[in-house]
């Protein structure tokens, strides 16, 4: 063989190999989002059971708590309000008798509460407190009667207002001072964690009360009802804006969460700049029941005002918010906030403003979720091969293959000498009696893509996630097949005549 045709071949080979590498390129699948499985777990452990957990200061002015209270600051209170009316919670101080059902890691401000205020710590829950100072705790009464323990201001007597009031008999030296929560610590990682849930893939549809997915899943009216349908065993996430939620008159809920089925709503308020006024809408179809398994997070909320609206069933997940509740409707949930303002103190004339009650339903589901690159990547990854850049072929036609020959006669005349045959010059092939000529490759019309219509798909067709295969590349793939077997079969006959001819 002369070095001339080797040259052309190995070219044509390199062509074609090119020309398959872009054509498996273009059978690949679209491009989709790549995904990173995030384990969450339950967001609020480390609460130590406690119903309300605030980073800061608190101030309790009405009407109740049904668990546990712990506040990382200081204290007010209210002339009238209850913690711990259905538990005491199971966080335990190292050899007490009962549980701690109000923590303060701070002091209690007598002189700020209602001068007239009675908090009062039932189902036989203790009472620590991590800054004893303006306050002290007493377990007898004038007469030097044992009693259950109040704490009161130092120096006041034990009947006196603003007070705190147990239901048990506690040793004054255990309510403090002590501090057994690292509250710093227990945000920091609280924020992390909103941070994160914030950063899950949207896998909710907004839906009208039939089950119809919204057409328009951005915009919604002022006054809408809107409905939701949860996918069963997996975390559902929920993205909306403030005003999208504030729009929202009614949220039905087409099924339920549950332990393996829990709902992660995360409110952006960005568009507020992160002081946002809610609206709370009627959630219909859950419960006290379900509250558990429903989670709201504001990751970037630095204030929330609950204004108005109907019970919010579910745990309210603000770790770098201020909170002021002036809703009476309630809290079916933990309250995990920065600091908490539940029904302020009106002035000074020592009316609490009704808030409504938290009623205990700790957050109970693990939390998974995936989040979306904004980069896509192409899947599945192509099989190493060089860098090539695919260039669809014009037309489908095959590629000449150049013959060895300037003469009418395709094959050269082999000579008994050794002189070497001059190099032929390529030139259009002729088709020698005999040889089949190789058919050119078939187009095909495409094919209409699948139908995606339905009840998961706003708006009639969603766009095919598989791209359709381009034909350029795959044609210029088969014309190289083509050309390579008829240059094959062409090379045959020629050693078949040469052993003839010798």
């Amino acid at each position: 063989m002369q070095k001339g045709n080797t040259s052309a071949r190995t070219v044509k080979w390199v062509a074609c190999s090119a020309a398959l590498a872009g054509a498996a390129l273009a059978a690949a699948p679209g491009t989709v989002l790549a995904r990173d499985t995030v384990t969450i777990g339950n967001p609020v452990a480390g609460n130590n059971g406690f119903g309300v957990v605030t980073e800061n200061d608190a101030v309790l002015g009405s009407t109740e708590s049904e668990g546990p209270v712990a506040v990382g600051g200081d204290l007010t209170f209210g002339s009238g309000y209850n913690v711990a009316l259905h538990t005491a919670g199971s966080y335990v101080v190292g050899d007490d008798a009962q549980p701690t059902a109000l923590l303060v890691g701070g002091k209690v401000d007598y002189a700020g509460s209602s001068q007239d205020g009675v908090l009062k710590v039932l189902s036989d829950g203790y009472v620590k407190v991590g800054d004893m100072t303006g306050g002290q705790a007493l377990t007898t009464d004038a007469n030097g009667a044992s009693v259950n323990t109040r704490l009161v201001a130092s120096g006041a007597g034990y009947d006196s207002t603003p007070r705190i009031e147990l239901t048990t008999r506690q040793p004054a030296d255990s309510v403090g001072p002590v501090s057994p929560m690292d509250f710093t610590s227990l945000f920091s990682t609280y924020r992390d964690r909103a941070d994160s849930m914030a950063g899950c893939g949207n896998t909710v549809i907004l839906r009208d009360t039939s089950g119809t997915p919204l057409p328009d899943q951005e915009n919604i009216a002022v006054g809408a009802n809107v409905a939701i349908s949860l996918t069963s065993g997996e975390t559902n996430v929920l993205h909306l804006t403030g005003e999208q939620l504030n729009n929202m008159d009614v949220l039905t809920f087409l099924n339920q969460p549950s332990a393996d089925t829990p709902l992660l709503i995360v409110v952006d308020t960005t568009a507020d700049g992160g002081d946002y006024t809610w609206h709370v809408p009627n959630l219909a179809g859950v419960s006290g029941t379900q509250a558990p398994y429903i989670l709201w997070d504001f990751p970037d909320a630095t204030q929330i005002t609950i204004a108005d609206g109907d019970t919010i069933e579910g745990t309210i997940y603000a770790p770098r918010a201020h909170v002021v509740d002036l809703d009476p409707s309630n809290i079916e949930g933990d309250v995990i906030v920065k600091s908490l303002v539940a029904g302020p103190l009106a002035g000074t004339s020592g009316e609490a403003v009704n808030a409504g009650e938290i009623h205990y339903f700790p957050f109970d589901a693990n939390l998974t979720c995936d989040t979306e690159d904004e980069t896509p990547t192409p899947t599945p990854t192509p099989t190493p091969t060089p860098t090539l850049t695919p260039t669809p072929t014009p037309t489908p036609t095959p590629t000449p293959t150049p013959t060895p020959t300037p003469t009418s006669t395709p094959t050269p005349t082999p000579t008994p000498t050794p002189t070497p045959t001059p190099t032929p010059t390529p030139t259009a092939p002729t088709t020698e009696p005999g040889t089949p000529t190789p058919p050119a490759p078939t187009t095909h019309a495409p094919h209409p893509g699948p139908d995606h219509s339905g009840p998961g798909h706003p708006g009639g067709n969603l766009a095919d996630t598989g791209a359709d295969t381009p034909t350029g590349p795959i044609a210029a793939a088969a014309a190289c097949l083509v050309g390579a077997g008829a240059a094959l079969t062409v090379w045959a006959r020629r050693r078949r005549r040469g052993r003839h001819q010798a």
